[in-house]
């Protein structure tokens, strides 16, 4: 048996456990305990099954596949979901994950030994209503027409292409600190097998965050902008230096009274490396960082700024592939429910991927004129299509069987990879409703 299959079960096993049971009913001891034509595992199902059709019609499909014959009221199946707390299903990529990374057999994706993360943030639209403008706020300027839109905080391993944490925000939140309190808890996901450091854009540069990383020993590597530390920036004499940032009056004078005042008082400087890099186009960026030089030398710094360019692509997979804007309803809770399901079908069809490219890495690099990649728009319009037949399957031999049907039609479909592949950004230039090059494949 493939150990994502392995992972797979393991997910049904918790779906069914009264652990799971718990973090459903959100501390509601009398909710989801009838078990009548929507049981607790046929709502979780329904929800991973979601192809963003009408209401009617996944309820129709759905029930047609599992349960022919009976029907459930769009209403009574509401209902049961308003019932759903949605961290359930965050509970559950979570748990994954775990399963994913602390499995020793596992060959993880690294660089010099490092787990790559990345932490980006991400606006959604959502419908508009009171209690989403409430909740979330908008995005339209003052005195222009109400569009709720909710802020998405993200902390990706940009190697192995899985989403660890995502945060839902309001729309305007405070990216650095949700990576902050993301990081606390991610070495219980990955574990201590390897070491890991965080990219981040330039949206993220903050002496106090930088503190708490430095004194954590999280290593980082933020770009900056020209702003950022600009006296600094502007003595540098070389393209990698160890600067001393003075934490003056001015630069403390914004957090005090607030929680970052501590870390501000705490020293009167601290010292920081800033690499400067030219990139491609011809222009230079600067990076702040408190990587060990002899471990990362100045020439990394590029190709490692690159790679964070992976979690931009993963948002485009949820938005344009996965289609996370397609909600089931207008309320914060099923707006929610959908997002983190969302997430688990996605990090459950980049284990399926990298378990099947993990087994057939000659044969995609040697056996073809490019070097190969699985087609990750079929890989997730196949495993949408047929995830539920596995699912409901009971007999343990049927279900391998399938499984292995699913990994066979997956591995069929290979794409080449194209390096050093580069476009003109045209900005400004609206797409049509239905792109050519970016068909959706469920």
């Amino acid at each position: 048996m493939r150990k994502s299959q392995n992972r797979l079960l393991k997910d049904q096993n918790n779906i069914l456990s009264d652990v799971f049971l718990e973090v459903c009913r959100g501390g509601k001891t009398n909710t989801l305990v009838r078990r009548r034509k929507m049981p607790l595992e046929d709502l979780v199902y329904s929800m991973i099954n979601r192809k963003g059709l009408t209401l009617k019609m996944e309820l129709r499909n759905y029930m047609k596949t599992t349960h022919p014959g009976t029907e459930i009221s769009k209403p009574g199946y509401l209902k049961q979901r308003m019932k759903l707390n949605p961290d359930a299903f965050k509970f559950l990529y979570q748990e994954h994950n775990k399963n994913f990374y602390q499995d020793e057999e596992v060959e993880l994706y690294t660089y010099k030994g490092f787990l790559i993360l990345a932490a980006d943030g991400s606006d959604i639209n959502i419908p508009t209503t009171d209690e989403t403008i409430e909740k979330y706020g908008s995005a339209s300027v003052r005195g222009g027409k109400p569009c709720a839109q909710i802020g998405l905080g993200c902390i990706y391993d940009v190697l192995n292409r899985f989403i660890l944490e995502i945060s839902i925000n309001t729309v305007k939140f405070d990216e650095m600190r949700v990576a902050q309190e993301q990081l606390k808890g991610i070495k219980d996901t990955i574990g201590n097998r390897y070491p890991y450091l965080v990219v981040m854009d330039r949206g993220y540069p903050s002496t106090p965050a930088f503190l708490n990383f430095i004194d954590d020993g999280v290593y980082f590597v933020a770009r900056l902008k020209t702003s950022d530390y600009k006296a600094e920036q502007k003595e540098l004499k070389s393209n990698d230096e160890d600067v001393d940032i003075t934490l003056t009056k001015a630069r403390r004078r914004n957090y005090i009274g607030k929680k970052e005042e501590t870390i501000m008082m705490s020293r009167d400087s601290f010292s920081m490396r800033f690499v400067k890099v030219c990139l491609d186009d011809g222009k230079s960026e600067i990076f702040a960082t408190n990587l060990p030089r002899d471990k990362f030398p100045e020439e990394c710094f590029a190709e490692l700024y690159h790679m964070r360019w992976g979690i931009e692509t993963a948002y485009e997979v949820l938005k344009d592939r996965l289609k996370i804007k397609n909600f089931t309803g207008v309320k914060s809770v099923l707006i929610e429910q959908d997002i983190n399901s969302t997430i688990y079908v996605n990090n459950l069809a980049e284990d399926i991927i990298c378990d099947i490219e993990e087994s057939s890495q000659e044969h995609l690099k040697n056996d073809y004129k490019h070097t190969m990649q699985l087609n990750r728009n079929l890989s997730i319009g196949l495993l949408k299509n047929d995830l539920i037949y596995i699912l409901i399957e009971k007999d343990g031999n049927k279900k391998v069987a399938l499984l292995q049907a699913l990994y066979d039609e997956i591995s069929k479909n290979v794409v080449p990879i194209r390096h050093d592949r580069h476009y003109h950004r045209t900005k400004g230039q609206l797409a049509a409703n239905f792109s050519n090059t970016h068909k959706r494949s469920f």
